[in-house]
């Protein structure tokens, strides 16, 4: 046997042996070579940087810092996470733009501030000192100690034609500011706090939620607005109690976790205006398959995938898979089913819809292809070198006949298109920013900036054994201005090259800005056709972005549904059957946003072109309600308009249109006489 052994070749002949190990090693450097050379991530072209950028001009404002609230703000947390309190304080930074003192305009502020835990309302720069800026005083309702505001949402809740806030918190349920409007408002009245009635979302909530997102979507098709709300704790943790030693629960998996703070959907029941407004909702009660209420949300998106008039809904997801929920709901009934991408062979699974591991942070929605269905960005922790994991951009192949059989017709091409990679991100938004009828894609990254880096340490418990994850004690300490985790990277501005693939100009238009920043908001602040943008920085002050790029034609649409209520002294428009056109921006209380409305154009430069009225997708950033479709250089007069969308009896309407580029105010029609 021992000589039989000897004469194969390899076991009994050491020199053999040696030759055999350092073929198989030079054979595997090969493969690993051409591999690691297959997946570098190609550059732009030679001038195609210079060419990019040179059709963009940003100017970059930095916003006044939110004033501290008498008394100084103190950061507490429970006792069994004293070597880690400032992971406790991450979210928290939040912008929205939208109209608040009715001049047509989405021109006013709402920020939040996690080193003030306040809410600041003031107008946009640049578009003049209208009103004084306030912070906001909620009174007995929060305790300034353990809870803090986190994300902050305009809505016309009560539909009147005037915007009021939504502000979500860490450390209880939301809370609404509701605009006033007694008989004596005017066009031009001041925006102060006295013009809100502060209220709960819904009375008698209690529990302590952490809401890490909102968005408003007409869910159940009842031509009304719901709210969605997004939680990331468990609910009831007492986090922010220093006087507690109560111990709760950190996710329980790393790609699989349920046990976070219950998601909600809140259904419109009623609403009144005038001295004392008021709106009603109702829970709609355990909605989300596979208990996906239950997952760490970090954003919602809504969005009219099969144009039924329904918003079907994308929920990011921290520890765990995302969810893509197609909208079967009846009014006064939500239900969802989910939908699932198709694994392959050559398809990793991580890379499939609904099967993915990542740690999902934003969610927005844009046609890339051109296929007249919404793509969708999605932010990832994509750090080279840290947790392996990169972006989603799962573009549609258009076949939504698959919907039925429970496909999620949608494919991962994050790296083929060149955004695959970044830094720890958040917020991401589809923008057309120079008006050549192509978007272009802007991403909110960074977590904290600091003098350590922890991206070992949390290495580390990322790649533990998932049994302890749960336990605060096998987290690393996290202490302010100590930690470090990719607080200095640059937030990408992604434009498409003509080799199909995007290439990042943050470099060209933003020389030497790397600030840690968790939301971006989008709206034209001064009616240019151009939108701008407000970072909502970490632990710094955050940043208006001024769009100064040549403006090129567009069109642009304010969309709104008619307002009617007799308590508000407003009468119903004379032909409410009838969708009612004009050009220019809305006049007061001229209408309430028409929230999920699709539009459609085509024919012109970047081919099929498709938009929605936004509710406040991603996660803590806000797109103002009125949209824009670039024209391209080309000269237009007409542009041919489809719109869908549902009045304020669910009726579900088409109409088409024939405009003229610029901004129109559209009166979209409704079934019969509103209230």
């Amino acid at each position: 046997m021992q000589e039989s052994r000897g004469t194969s070749g390899t076991i009994g002949n050491p020199g053999t042996q040696r030759h055999h190990n350092i073929y198989v090693i030079a054979v595997v450097l090969v493969v690993v070579g051409v591999l690691g050379w297959q997946s570098r991530l190609p550059g732009a072209a030679p001038g195609e940087l210079a060419r990019l950028s040179a059709q963009f001009r940003m100017k970059t404002i930095t916003l006044p810092p939110v004033p501290v609230p008498a008394g100084g703000v103190v950061f507490p947390v429970n006792q069994t996470v004293r070597h880690m309190p400032f992971y406790f304080y991450q979210v928290g930074e939040s912008a929205a733009l939208g109209d608040l003192d009715g001049d047509g305009l989405a021109n006013d502020l709402c920020q939040t501030d996690v080193r003030a835990k306040s809410m600041r309302v003031m107008p946009a720069p640049t578009t003049g000192d209208r009103y004084p800026a306030f912070s906001v005083d909620f009174g007995q309702l929060v305790d300034r100690v353990t809870e803090y505001p986190s994300v902050c949402r305009f809505a016309d809740m009560n539909e009147d034609g005037l915007a009021d806030l939504l502000v979500a918190f860490y450390g209880r349920p939301p809370l609404l500011l509701l605009r006033r409007a007694p008989a004596s408002l005017a066009a031009g009245a001041q925006v102060s706090q006295a013009s809100f009635e502060i209220a709960e979302l819904v009375p008698g909530l209690e529990e302590r939620w952490w809401t890490a997102t909102a968005a408003f979507a007409d869910v159940d098709g009842d031509g009304h607005q719901d709210v969605i709300v997004g939680n990331y704790y468990p609910d009831g943790a007492e986090i922010t109690d220093a006087s507690s030693n109560r111990p709760f629960e950190m996710n329980n998996d790393f790609s699989r976790a349920r046990n976070g703070g219950k998601n909600r959907i809140f259904l419109f029941v009623e609403s009144a205006s005038g001295d004392a407004p008021s709106v009603r909702y109702r829970d709609a009660g355990d909605v989300f398959p596979d208990d996906g209420e239950f997952a760490w949300t970090l954003a919602i998106g809504a969005a009219n995938l099969d144009r039924d008039g329904l918003p079907d809904l994308y929920i990011a997801n921290d520890f765990g898979p995302d969810q893509l929920l197609w909208n079967r709901s009846q009014p006064g009934a939500v239900s969802f089913r989910e939908l699932k991408g198709e694994k392959g062979f050559f398809r990793p699974e991580s890379s499939v819809l609904g099967y993915d591991s990542f740690k999902g942070m934003s969610a927005d929605f844009g046609d890339v292809n051109a296929d007249g269905v919404f793509d969708i960005s999605v932010s990832n922790i994509g750090s080279p070198f840290a947790l392996g994991e990169s972006h989603f951009l799962w573009m549609s192949t258009g076949d939504v006949s698959r919907l039925d059989n429970g496909i999620a017709p949608w494919k991962e091409e994050a790296i083929d298109k060149g955004v695959a990679h970044s830094a720890w991100a958040w917020d991401t938004r589809f923008e057309d920013f120079d008006n050549d009828g192509v978007l272009e894609l802007v991403q909110a990254t960074g977590l904290v900036k600091g003098k350590d880096n922890k991206w070992p340490d949390l290495a580390q418990v990322g790649a533990g054994n998932d049994a302890f994850v749960k336990y605060q004690s096998a987290w690393p300490n996290f202490t302010q201005g100590s930690a470090e985790v990719d607080g200095s990277f640059p937030n990408p501005f992604w434009a498409l090259a003509r080799d199909g693939r995007y290439v990042d100009l943050s470099s060209e238009l933003f020389p030497g800005l790397t600030p840690a920043t968790r939301g971006i908001a989008v709206a034209d602040v001064d009616g240019d056709g151009l939108p701008d943008m407000v970072y909502a920085n970490f632990w710094e002050d955050s940043l208006f972005i001024k769009n100064e790029s040549p403006v090129g034609q567009f069109l642009g649409l304010h969309l709104l549904l008619p307002v009617a209520l007799p308590e508000a002294g407003l009468t119903p428009p004379t032909s409410p059957t009838m969708t009612r056109t004009r050009a220019g921006h809305p006049t007061w209380r001229e209408g309430t946003p028409a929230i999920g409305a699709f539009v459609e154009i085509d024919g012109l430069a970047g081919g099929r072109q498709i938009r929605q009225v936004d509710g406040g997708n991603g996660h803590s950033g806000q797109r103002s309600p009125e949209i824009r479709f670039g024209l391209g250089s080309a000269k237009v007069d007409a542009v041919a308009v489809r719109i869908t969308w549902r009045d304020a009896q669910g009726v579900l309407h088409k109409e088409a249109l024939t405009l003229a580029p610029g901004y129109h105010t559209v009166l979209l029609a409704a079934s019969r006489k509103i209230r």
